[in-house]
C-alpha cells in the first residue's frame, strides 16, 4: 500500500480491525468451535456440530486460519498447536473462559466509550470495580482460573519452605475471588486459609474448593470489603493478587497499611499485579491501564517503586520481585519487619 520510501500503514489498518480478531476468537469459543475440531473436520461437519449454517461456518473458519487458531487443509480445518493448547475445553491450561472477562459485555461496552473515558479521567459508566457485590466478580470468579493457576502454583512454590518450617501457617486471601491462590496454598501441610470477598463471590470460591477437591476444614471465610471487614490477624501470609490496581496512590498506602498491620511479625505481604517498569518495559502492564480507566475511578497500573515505597512506609521491606515467564504479572513479596 505504500510507495517506494514511505511507511507502510499495515500496522494502522490492523489495529483498526483488531475488534474483528477478538469478535473473532469470542465467537468461536461461544459456539464450541474448538471442541468441534479436536479430530479435525469439513466445513458441513462443524456446522452440524456448533448448529449453525454452513456460510457462516465456513467465514468464521477461514477467519480462524487468518488469525493462526485453525490450519486450512483444501475442504478439511484442524486445530493449530496454539489452539489444541489453550482452546480445548477440558484442559488443564484452558483459556476460553478469559474472554468472560477480557471479551466480555461489560468491558466490550465500555472500551466502546474510551473517548469520554480519556476526556473524563475514569470510568464515565453507574458502575464501576468497587460497586459493592457487582455481579461482574462472580463471572470473574468462574472466568479466571486459567490465569490464576501459573501464579499461585509460583507463590506456592516459594511459601513451600516457609510452610514446612512452621507447626501451622495462617493466609489471608484478599478479594479471593476464585479463591485459586488459597486453594492452592492450602494443599500445603499445616496451612490454613482465610478467604475475603464479598458474600455473592464467596459462593464462587467456596464452588471452586469443591471442584478442586480441597479439605474445607482449613478453609474460613470472611464475607465484606478488605477496608471494611474485621480481617482477625495476625496472619503469617497476606496474598492480595490484582487488587492494588483498582485504586488511586493515597487509596493503595491506606491498604498497604491495613494489610501490615494484620500480619503477624516476620509475616510476607504477597502481592500479584500487573507491574510497569521506569518506561515501558512491561507493555502487557502498561496497556491494562486501559481497563483500569474505563473500569474504575482513579485505578491504574503501578510501577515496582510504587509498592515499594508503600511497604516500607506500611513498616515492611523493600519487596523481592518474581516476574511471570511469559505474563504480564509479578509477585512481589515483602516481610513485616
Amino acid at each position: 500500500m505504500s510507495a517506494p520510501g514511505q511507511l507502510d500503514p499495515t500496522p494502522i489498518i490492523q489495529m483498526l480491525q483488531a475488534n474483528q480478531a477478538t469478535a473473532v476468537l469470542k465467537t468461536a469459543i461461544d459456539l464450541g468451535v474448538f471442541a468441534a475440531l479436536t479430530e479435525g473436520a469439513k466445513t458441513d461437519i462443524v456446522a452440524a456440530k456448533i448448529g449453525c449454517p454452513a456460510r457462516g461456518t465456513h467465514i468464521l473458519l477461514d477467519a480462524l486460519a487468518v488469525l493462526g487458531l485453525v490450519v486450512r487443509r483444501g475442504d478439511n480445518y484442524e486445530l493449530a498447536p496454539l489452539a489444541r493448547a489453550f482452546l480445548v475445553p477440558g484442559g488443564p491450561t484452558y483459556l476460553g473462559d478469559v474472554s468472560n472477562i477480557l471479551s466480555g459485555p461489560l468491558l466490550w461496552e465500555r472500551f466502546g466509550r474510551l473517548t469520554e473515558a480519556v476526556r473524563a479521567g475514569g470510568s464515565v459508566m453507574e458502575d464501576d470495580a468497587e460497586t459493592p457485590s457487582h455481579k461482574f466478580w462472580e463471572t470473574f470468579a468462574r472466568s479466571s482460573a486459567g490465569l490464576a493457576f501459573p501464579s499461585a502454583s509460583a507463590l506456592a512454590e516459594r511459601l513451600a519452605p516457609i510452610a514446612a518450617s512452621k507447626k501451622s501457617l495462617r493466609v489471608l486471601d484478599v478479594a479471593a475471588g476464585s479463591g485459586i491462590y488459597g486453594h492452592t496454598l492450602l494443599r500445603l501441610p499445616g496451612v490454613d486459609v482465610t478467604f475475603l470477598d464479598w458474600p455473592n463471590v464467596l459462593e464462587e470460591t467456596r464452588a471452586w474448593g469443591d471442584r478442586l477437591g480441597i479439605d474445607q476444614t482449613r478453609a474460613h471465610y470472611l464475607p465484606g470489603s478488605v477496608f471494611e471487614a474485621d480481617l482477625d490477624g495476625p496472619y503469617d501470609v497476606i496474598v492480595a493478587s490484582h487488587l492494588y490496581h483498582h485504586f488511586d496512590r493515597q487509596t493503595c498506602q491506606t491498604l498497604t497499611r491495613r494489610l501490615a498491620s494484620a500480619l503477624a511479625p516476620g509475616g510476607r505481604l504477597a502481592v500479584n499485579d500487573f507491574v510497569t517498569g521506569p518506561g515501558l518495559e512491561n507493555p502487557g502492564a502498561t496497556m491494562f491501564s486501559l481497563v483500569m480507566l474505563v473500569w474504575t475511578r482513579s485505578g491504574m497500573a503501578y510501577a515496582q517503586d510504587d509498592y515499594a515505597a508503600w511497604m516500607i512506609e506500611a513498616g515492611l521491606t523493600r519487596p523481592n520481585a518474581h516476574p511471570m515467564p511469559g505474563m504480564p504479572n509479578t509477585w512481589l513479596i515483602s516481610e513485616r519487619v
